[in-house]
């Protein structure tokens, strides 16, 4: 199966610069949404790693001879593990950027990618960015937010349109970056002919409603077109953050 896909970032309306970085590699079957943390250039720094490194990383392991520089797990399968390793090897890449350049300490990256060969697709992800899986079913969230609210309503103890709208909803307790062992999310599953996959940033899951994030995608003339009005229905919500946005579907759905 060929896959379409097409990718946007955007500064936002209240930011001055724009921290998140994309990456659509459909050569490699690698897409990528890094959200930068720490303010200023720091961020823009930190998550322009995650993507080059990860570039490279899965570059080097298309071959399955590879020698792996991290143990390899059985149970998580060959993409499974490139995607872990990939997204380690850029935590320790911002760790010892932040170790030459000490006034870049409190930069970090979140991130959300997969792997995709024909409708096989892996996913990962560190942090609050998302991914979506759009169909003429719904609309559903596939990654768990590493986030203090997400615990929260996985408590009990918000619901989500609580945790939508509290004042601690960007508080993350997962990043490259951030120094700490590593909570890399890892699964797989199967691209539909009818189905889309979404990876953004909070900067768009946080202004743009679920349901009307599936009106606009499957809407939509094309991909280009979705990501345009996502960006552009985020904006007009405030666009509080920077958006980005990474759509992907099979050349055999409607897209």
């Amino acid at each position: 199966m060929a896959l379409r896909a097409s990718g946007l970032t955007d500064v936002g309306c209240v930011r001055k610069h724009n921290e998140d970085s994309l990456l659509v590699a459909p050569d490699l079957g690698l897409f990528v949404v890094a959200d930068g943390l720490g303010g200023h250039a720091a961020g823009e720094v930190a998550s322009r790693i995650v993507v080059e490194r990860m570039a490279e990383f899965i570059q080097e392991t298309r071959e399955k001879d590879r020698t792996w520089p991290l143990e390899y797990d059985p149970s998580l399968g060959f993409d499974g593990n490139r995607l872990k390793a990939a997204l380690l090897l850029a935590d320790q890449a911002i760790l010892e950027d932040i170790r030459q350049h000490p006034e870049r300490e409190t930069m970090g990256s979140t991130v959300v990618a997969c792997l995709v060969h024909g409708p096989h697709v892996t996913l990962a992800h560190v942090g609050d960015s998302r991914a979506y899986l759009l169909g003429p079913q719904g609309i559903r969230q596939l990654t768990q937010d590493h986030s203090w609210v997400a615990e929260q309503v996985a408590n009990g103890i918000l619901t989500p349109l609580e945790a939508r709208n509290h004042p601690f909803r960007n508080v993350i307790t997962q990043a490259l970056g951030g120094g700490g062992d590593l909570d890399v999310a890892i699964q797989a599953f199967e691209l539909g002919e009818m189905d889309r996959l979404l990876l953004c940033s909070d900067g768009l899951s946080g202004m743009v409603s679920d349901s009307r994030i599936w009106d606009i995608v499957m809407g939509a003339q094309d991909l280009q077109a979705a990501a345009e009005t996502l960006i552009a229905t985020a904006r007009e919500n405030g666009g509080e953050d920077n958006i980005t946005a990474i759509l992907l579907t099979s050349v055999g759905g409607d897209s």
